[in-house]
């Protein structure tokens, strides 16, 4: 963009307010200033900036250089002068035009410092509010190393826990089994005939001695599962047909008890999953056990698998025993919870089944989830990923 050269004629006030004005406009140059009176105010100005200053208008209106001259003595005998002696392309303003254009001017630098006083009001906010962005996140960044430290301490406190729990049930383990195993030897008339009244005490310490050493065996898998490092477990391709026919065949003799039939795939030649199968089966197991208990006797229980995307199949245990009401489906996988129906149904119940299932389906990335209706059955399904035969990973 070209720059404007300019003198001005006339440096009382209204030729110092352009003046001014016009030294701090970018792409303009202010070549000469022009008044009779040496001392005027834009005189002196003038001189403070290097700009040449005149008492006769010949060498400005002679400058071929002038784009624009503001004649603003307000006489008009002046601004006849410079129309006859100017240059032919040099333009020029009287001091009414003058006025206006300082006025405008005038408005344009009000807007203009406004405008400042605006953007370091705006850069005083970004400031303070770039200051507390970075306190917040100086806190944040404290709090997170503290609750890390706190999850260490918590992670160390669990791993103590499980230890000291696993120490604890190995040792309540052999004292159990053997008041159940002379519990049995009472039972069974090896010691000769008791009363009846010492029979009934007997036989109630020999149920809950077994509860107690179904306790300790759960207590001690979940907790045994929960120290495990995941990427230490190991995995392998097994024909998911053995996996299913083991747990049913285990669970048999238990179903014959409530007269209850169990029904499988017809086929699953040609189904493996990557698992670790010993895990696979307890998991399984405490599902079908769960169906068996909590089903009335007679009923049927089936168990069903489904392929679905992702290279994974779906295997479900489906019942239609007592249901689960929805306000308790949340917390069926909570350690040592029972609804008080299951309880009713079945008192030997530990509360640690569904949990140490749980455990086991998160180790093998995945989570069982529960379809139930009181009163008319659960499904309980859990995804597995599939895999070529014989060959391990």
């Amino acid at each position: 963009m070209k720059t404007e050269v300019i003198a001005i004629v006339g440096a009382g006030k209204g030729g110092t307010a352009i003046l001014e004005t016009l030294l701090k406009m970018p792409r303009v140059v202010v070549k000469h200033v022009c008044d009779v009176n040496p001392a005027a105010p834009g005189m002196a100005l003038a001189r403070e900036h290097g700009i040449q200053c005149h008492t006769q208008m010949t060498a400005i209106c002679q400058d071929k250089e002038i784009d624009l001259i503001f004649e603003v003595t307000g006489r008009k005998e002046i601004f006849a002068q410079v129309l006859a002696q100017k240059q032919e392309h040099t333009r020029v303003i009287c001091s009414e035009d003058a006025r206006i254009i300082f006025h405008l001017l005038d408005l344009q630098q009000e807007v203009s410092d406004r405008l400042e006083d605006n953007n370091l009001i705006l850069e005083r906010r970004v400031l303070e509010r770039t200051q507390e962005q970075e306190k917040a996140n100086a806190e944040l960044e404290r709090k997170i190393i503290e609750y890390e430290k706190l999850n260490e301490k918590l992670q160390q406190i669990n791993n103590e826990k499980t230890k000291y729990l696993m120490h604890a049930t190995h040792q309540l383990k052999a004292p159990f089994a053997a008041i159940q195993s002379y519990t049995d030897l009472i039972l069974e008339g090896y010691t000769g005939e008791i009363p009846k009244m010492t029979l009934a005490i007997v036989e109630k310490i020999n149920k809950r001695c077994i509860l107690l050493s179904d306790s300790i065996k759960n207590m001690l898998e979940l907790a045994n599962l929960k120290s495990l490092v995941k990427e230490n477990i190991q995995m392998s391709v097994c024909p998911l047909e053995s996996i299913i026919s083991s747990v049913v065949k285990h669970l048999a003799a238990l179903a014959v008890s409530r007269e209850i039939k169990i029904t499988v795939p017809a086929t699953l030649d040609d189904v493996s999953v990557k698992c670790n199968r010993n895990q696979i089966l307890i998991l399984l197991s405490n599902l079908l056990e769960n169906a068996i208990y909590y089903s009335p006797n007679g009923a049927t229980i089936s168990i069903a698998v489904k392929a679905v995307p992702a290279s994974l199949v779906k295997i479900s245990v489906t019942d239609h025993g007592i249901g689960i009401d929805v306000k308790y489906l949340r917390r069926i996988f909570d350690e040592y919870f029972r609804a008080n129906q299951a309880v009713v149904v079945n008192e030997r119940g530990t509360g640690l089944g569904l949990a140490i299932a749980m455990e086991i389906a998160e180790i093998h990335g995945t989570k069982i989830e529960v379809e139930s209706i009181l009163g008319k059955g659960s499904v309980f399904s859990f995804d597995l990923k599939t895999a070529q035969k014989n060959k391990s990973s």
